[in-house]
């Protein structure tokens, strides 16, 4: 049975993924993301308190707009979903400890920026140039407090640990960008590097997972002419779904490996 805390920060992520919702609908229209208050995005209205409870309002709606009868799309619902089963895998994981608040951060940055680049084709710089700088902002922390808790994967005490991943996820992803340049977007690459500042040296796990995905993915959709093969299939998603998998198993992946080569 869960505890209390557990049950705390679920409902907290429902809350933190209607927040990412507002994120996901606005930033790539170039709209505040404050002003202003919630509303049906269809016909405007602006929407009451108990229309506004994440995950609950959407089944008491039954899907529907209360004004304009307008559907409601299922994403918002999925979006405050996925936040409370990451911010509740997330405390199973790490309890309450310095990395709960980190691992926050960083799981929300990868789910906002997963869906809008899977609808947009784009990983906006309002969102990934905040989000290393406060990977940087965590790593001066650590130096005053004197306590570890990035990169996430904990396998290190170094601050250079989470530089190295930087610069390993940003640099992979540069090299085949500047050898062909559709292969790859500017934004993809300050994802890698962003993900290298908070897993270290398992990026490079986490790189390998996005892009066995990516390619599973990719092929399954031309097999059944969903897409060309020239057709570009967003990778942001694929990259931060690795690195949710790297944060929760990358440890356990990479010491089942060792077992494998022995």
């Amino acid at each position: 049975m869960l505890s209390l805390t557990a049950i705390v920060s679920f409902l907290l992520g429902l809350i933190v993924g209607s927040f990412l919702n507002v994120c996901i609908l606005r930033i790539p229209q170039k709209q505040s993301i404050v002003l202003p208050s919630a509303h049906c995005p269809k016909c405007g209205h602006p929407l009451k308190a108990w229309e506004n409870i994440p995950l609950f309002s959407y089944m008491f709606l039954r899907g529907k707009c209360a004004y304009c009868e307008q559907t409601i799309s299922f994403q918002y619902p999925l979006v405050e979903l996925a936040g409370g089963l990451l911010f509740l895998a997330v405390f199973l994981k790490f309890k309450w400890s310095f990395e709960t608040p980190v691992a926050f951060f960083f799981v929300s940055i990868l789910t906002v920026l997963a869906v809008i680049d899977l609808e947009h084709k784009l990983i906006p710089n309002k969102i990934i140039l905040p989000g290393l700088g406060a990977g940087f902002f965590f790593l001066i922390l650590e130096l005053i407090l004197r306590v570890d808790f990035i990169p996430l994967t904990g396998v290190s005490s170094s601050v250079a640990y989470p530089l190295i991943g930087l610069v390993l996820g940003g640099g992979l992803l540069l090299i085949p960008a500047m050898i062909k340049t559709d292969w790859m977007g500017g934004g993809d690459i300050k994802l890698a590097a962003f993900m290298g500042l908070f897993l270290g040296g398992y990026i490079l796990l986490a790189l390998l997972l996005g892009s066995l995905l990516s390619a599973v993915v990719g092929i399954i959709l031309i097999l059944f002419k969903k897409m060309g093969r020239k057709d570009t299939i967003a990778f942001g998603p694929f990259l931060a779904l690795g690195s949710l998998i790297t944060l929760f198993f990358g440890p356990q992946i990479f010491n089942f490996y060792r077992l494998l080569i022995r």
